[in-house]
């Protein structure tokens, strides 16, 4: 028997609705979960739109102006490297393979060398000795 200062803690039963295993659903007497104690809610930054207007509608202006600066020198830059591949083209390189070499280039040594592992052994495997 439990005693009178540690009373036997009551199990709260909840009504739910579960799965019945063939596309509906059933009532069910299940244990109610307990609520998470202890846990706290992280702070949420201030709204910039609520607080300061005016100064908000301004700083969102501004991003959108770098947003649209960045993105006129993105496409500016694609194309300064498209005209580097034609040239390369025009010279008699493949631009196929010097992309796949410039993508290489960026690889750690360690991951490159394991990647043209794999690659030699796959081929091997299916009959393409290299």
């Amino acid at each position: 028997m439990q005693s009178a200062e540690n009373p036997r803690p009551k199990s709260l039963m909840t009504m739910q609705e579960v799965p019945d295993g063939k596309g509906g659903t059933m009532h069910a007497l299940r244990p109610a979960l307990p609520e998470k104690v202890g846990k706290k809610k992280k702070a949420t930054p201030p709204d910039p739109v609520i607080n300061n207007v005016a100064a908000s509608d301004e700083q969102l202006l501004q991003f959108i102006e770098r947003i649209e600066r960045l993105e006129e020198e993105k496409s500016g830059i694609s194309a300064d490297i498209r005209d580097v591949y034609l040239e390369s083209k025009s010279l008699g390189y493949e631009p196929k393979i010097i992309r796949q070499i410039v993508a290489q280039r960026k690889l750690p040594l360690h991951d490159l060398a394991e990647m043209e592992a794999i690659k030699a052994i796959y081929k091997n495997a299916i009959g393409m000795q290299a």
